[in-house]
């Protein structure tokens, strides 16, 4: 059943994640050749400390890149199925309100007052 409050808009979210998704493509390839290009930086400076100063920085973070393309597509994967299971509680909602409507009612029903 939908979260009462809740108006989804499905193309808006559906947009945004093809957004997100198209946003973070590049992540991977950057991922890649982090190592390669911090070493070539390095190299090209031509100065030991900066070599030093770049493996020191390019060690620290060279998980970072990987742990962000990671946690947005967890992201994304959540809210697809988020908004999956909204639309399955709707879908739901639909047929039970359906198939309660062709239902006989029970004595206690008719002993309530209507609203």
């Amino acid at each position: 059943m939908a979260i009462e409050g809740w108006n989804i808009h499905v193309a808006g979210v559906r947009s945004a994640l093809a957004r997100t998704i198209a946003a973070i493509e590049p992540l991977k390839g950057h991922a890649e050749t982090y190592g390669d290009a911090m070493y070539s930086a390095g190299y090209a400076s031509g100065s030991d400390r900066i070599k030093a100063a770049l493996a020191g920085f390019g060690e620290h973070h060279q998980y970072t890149l990987a742990f962000a393309a990671k946690r947005t597509s967890n992201c994304i994967r959540g809210a697809t199925l988020a908004t999956h299971a909204y639309l399955t509680g709707d879908e739901e909602m639909a047929e039970n309100a359906q198939r309660n409507a062709g239902r006989a009612p029970t004595p206690a029903d008719l002993r309530r007052p209507h609203k």
